[in-house]
């Protein structure tokens, strides 16, 4: 089974709420290793998504509310008419925030309230949180909230802790070391810091040596560079954290198929040139599907 396990809604009405983050993007974008890569559309209506998926092998994919779209949009376009094929995971932004997107400091109650909904009523599997894009420390007690109510319910949290090129992202609230202290607090979540943490991989990949719960995945791995997200795939299984690492995309990451087969086919190819052990058949089957499995942890196979 291969699960894409970071993946948001392209359709127009999406890419128009996320506009006002989007639109402040960097547009010089660039590999930052040189490795060539095509790259599809990035406006995709739910039908071609699961055309795409079919094309590529792609069993499932969880789509991630970036905060700013409607849960019940992602249900009735995503979840209702395909639910075998899309993971709904809610996207709450735990502060009240003003027209500049910025928050106002006050805790979001009706966030909290229909964040709670979305899982217990809409059958969204997880929750995801963007500190940087919301301009708080996920060390805010005024988050702890959200964080209370996945380990009250038992679904999993996806942080975005690591680099954006989005430039109304504040990047100082996007270190992974300052989730450390959660994974102390919360035992028991299970937390996804995913895009492998870039640009602080290695420190992210060191949390997770003590910390049997916290997860990766590697979504945005085009723009972090193909022999870099290999390199550090090798210092995972060097680590033994890699089978907590997961396959993701996100949407510059297109065409799907590209990175599976680059993954089966080309990243052991690196191992080999570098002098390391190429990662196992098990290994790989576990970033393209079986860790999310463990990660979502629930029965959606």
């Amino acid at each position: 089974m291969i699960i894409d396990i970071h993946a948001h809604p392209s359709d127009m009405q999406s890419a128009q709420y996320l506009a006002p983050y989007f639109q402040q993007a960097a547009t010089d974008r660039h590999l930052l290793d040189g490795t060539p890569v095509v790259r599809g559309g990035l406006l995709i209506s739910p039908e071609q998504y699961i055309k795409d998926m079919d094309e590529a092998g792609v069993d499932k994919t969880a789509m991630l509310n970036a905060s700013v779209i409607p849960d019940t949009h992602i249900y009735e376009q995503y979840l209702k008419p395909y639910p075998e094929r899309f993971i709904g995971f809610t996207g709450s932004n735990p502060l009240v925030v003003d027209g500049n997107l910025l928050n106002n400091g006050a805790f979001d109650q009706k966030n909290w309230e229909n964040t709670r909904r979305s899982i217990t009523e809409l059958g969204f599997k997880g929750i995801k949180l963007l500190p940087a894009y919301g301009h708080y420390s996920p060390l805010d007690p005024r988050v702890y909230p959200f964080y209370a109510l996945a380990a009250e319910l038992n679904v999993p949290l996806i942080i975005h802790m690591g680099g954006t090129p989005v430039r109304h992202a504040a990047l100082g609230f996007a270190k992974p070391i300052d989730v450390d202290r959660i994974l102390f607090e919360f035992p028991t979540l299970r937390i996804n810091m995913p895009h492998l943490g870039w640009p602080w991989e290695d420190e992210l990949l060191a949390i997770m040596v003590r910390s049997p719960h916290l997860y990766t995945d590697i979504s945005f791995i085009g723009e972090m560079g193909l022999q870099r997200v290999a390199h550090k795939l090798i210092t995972a299984r060097n680590f033994g954290v890699i089978s907590r690492v997961m396959f993701g995309t996100d949407p510059l990451c297109r065409p799907l198929k590209f990175y599976i087969d680059w993954l089966r086919n080309d990243l052991n190819k690196y191992a080999v040139k570098q002098g390391e052990q190429p990662l196992t058949k098990d290994e790989i089957a576990g970033i393209l599907g079986k860790n999310a499995l463990k990660f979502v942890g629930v029965n959606i196979a």
